[in-house]
């Protein structure tokens, strides 16, 4: 992930363009689901909280030197609404594939302390997924889907404690795993 930012007043590069490579560690994801199925397709809303502590932070712009990357962190909270469809093999095997997307909105929280500042910023930005997996039948009435999430925003600008503007994008790969209950079966 690349961040940008450009120092207006304080600091060893007041007024140029500055740009940081960061690098995070795997995280997690966890969240709810809720929503109803009309033939092959599914509508839901969807409330999923990711976290990933920062493993590499390195500047390259306007000099080349190692960042501190500890107790560095990004979260977010996402709110999405997602459309998938179920894809009937006519096998009669209680496995199905789908695909679908959702979009909605997502808090994003950059915190970051070294000795070159920090960024301690909520930003609430865009947000889009595109989805593909499986679902297995256990009974008429549970389903667990093994899913392959692609989660994205837009554009985040967070104020750091120079003060000048960090910006970056919050692209994440997720795999979920999910059990789910249908209610109206038989």
């Amino acid at each position: 992930m690349s961040n940008t930012g450009h120092p207006d007043d304080v600091g060893p590069f007041v007024g140029q363009n500055s740009e940081s490579l960061e690098s995070f560690k795997d995280g997690f994801n966890v969240g709810g689901r809720a929503g109803f199925q009309t033939g092959p397709w599914r509508l839901e809303g969807e409330l999923s909280y990711r976290r990933n502590d920062t493993q590499n932070l390195q500047m390259i712009l306007p000099i080349n030197r190692p960042g501190m990357a500890g107790n560095a962190e990004r979260h977010s909270l996402a709110e999405m609404a997602n459309v998938i469809y179920d894809f009937d093999l006519g096998l009669g095997l209680p496995l199905t594939p789908h695909i679908g997307g959702g979009i909605g909105a997502a808090e994003v929280t950059r915190n970051l302390s070294n000795r070159f500042g920090g960024t301690h910023d909520t930003v609430t930005v865009f947000a889009y997924q595109a989805i593909g997996g499986l679902r297995y039948m256990v009974l008429p009435s549970v389903a667990f889907d093994i899913d392959y999430r692609y989660f994205a925003t837009t554009g985040t600008t967070f104020t750091s404690t120079n003060p000048d503007e960090i910006r970056s994008s919050y692209p994440t790969h997720n795999v979920v795993g999910s059990l789910t209950w249908l209610f109206g079966t038989p």
